[in-house]
């Protein structure tokens, strides 16, 4: 659980997209890619990959912070 003012990495769009290369490209396992960029978890290599997947390049952008605008609201359902 985070502590109180605790500050959190953060990572370049471009050095995110080094990280999908080395999984997708180069083939390496999110493990090898995690030692090789120094990173604390592999969950950030898995989020960026499936991020990268859904949304392409704008899917490895901050996005902490920011509110939804409304071309990438989802709808709400009234079910």
């Amino acid at each position: 659980m985070p502590k109180k003012g605790q500050r959190f990495a953060t990572y370049t769009p471009e050095f995110k997209l080094k990280a999908v290369n080395m999984y997708l490209e180069e083939g390496l396992g999110y493990n090898s890619v995690t030692k090789e960029l120094n990173l604390i978890s592999s969950s950030y290599i898995r989020r960026w990959v499936k991020n990268y997947q859904e949304l392409g390049i704008q899917g490895l952008e901050e996005r902490r912070g920011k509110a939804l605008t409304s071309s990438n609201q989802k709808p709400l359902s009234y079910e």
